[in-house]
């Protein structure tokens, strides 16, 4: 009877495994830099749940840097290839091809413009939504390694930008941000990702205004708060 018990287990672990395996796979799909969404971190799991996206009436620079894949960093995309069910790297190739392999790190890198983007009057229902959603942050970098194509095109590119293509969708655009290549996040492994926060302030005439992105974390500025809705409250003093 007991060998019998062990088997049943033994089978239902390798169930409970495979079904973690595709609670993993679920969460690992991530959208193109700039979208707004809310970040949901478990145990098993780093999901960006995307919910919309600025239109760019102009293209926003994003910077580039790219690394040998080591240490931490190839830790954490081996863990990636292990959600997506694919072999880890020591499998698939042999030590030579793995010294040289390398991640990317793109970033926004100029809030200000991306600031006055999210003010324009053609995202004003974006900007109402994020006002009353106040968990909602910008995917604002990325962590990748590219397949052999995209690879050898990035290593070449002086420039890369954020921008809105023809079909009204953001697209990451080398070289040339109206002509230049655009960038297939299915020729992406994105392992890791970063967000950024919203900082809120009031214009002279009283109204709500986006004031300012923390794409490298830390507390809101001055008289500007992360909450909109603390902007609004009268001051104890003035109740008196």
């Amino acid at each position: 009877m007991r060998p019998t018990l062990i088997l049943i287990f033994m089978a239902a672990m390798v169930c409970s495994c495979g079904s973690l395996r595709q609670l993993q796979k679920s969460g690992s799909q991530v959208p193109v830099l700039g979208s707004i969404g809310k970040q949901q971190s478990s145990m098993f799991k780093k999901e960006f749940q995307k919910v919309g996206e600025p239109h760019l009436a102009s293209p926003i620079s994003v910077s580039l840097e790219s690394t040998p894949l080591s240490g931490k960093a190839r830790a954490r995309y081996n863990r990636y290839r292990e959600r997506m069910g694919k072999a880890p790297l020591t499998q698939t190739m042999d030590s030579t091809k793995l010294m040289g392999l390398k991640y990317y790190h793109i970033e926004i890198n100029d809030a200000v413009r991306l600031v006055e983007a999210l003010n324009a009057a053609h995202n004003s229902n974006l900007k109402t939504y994020l006002k009353e959603n106040t968990k909602l942050e910008v995917l604002s970098s990325m962590y990748f390694v590219a397949n052999a194509e995209l690879s050898g095109k990035m290593d070449k590119t002086e420039k890369l930008y954020l921008t809105t293509d023809q079909s009204g969708a953001l697209s990451l655009k080398m070289g040339n941000a109206r002509n230049g290549d655009s960038i297939k996040l299915s020729d992406m492994d994105i392992f890791d990702y970063r967000t950024a926060s919203f900082c809120w302030s009031k214009d002279k005439r009283g109204k709500l205004r986006m004031a300012q992105i923390l794409l490298h974390g830390g507390a809101c500025p001055g008289n500007t708060e992360a909450n909109p809705q603390k902007l609004n409250k009268t001051p104890d003093y003035l109740k008196l």
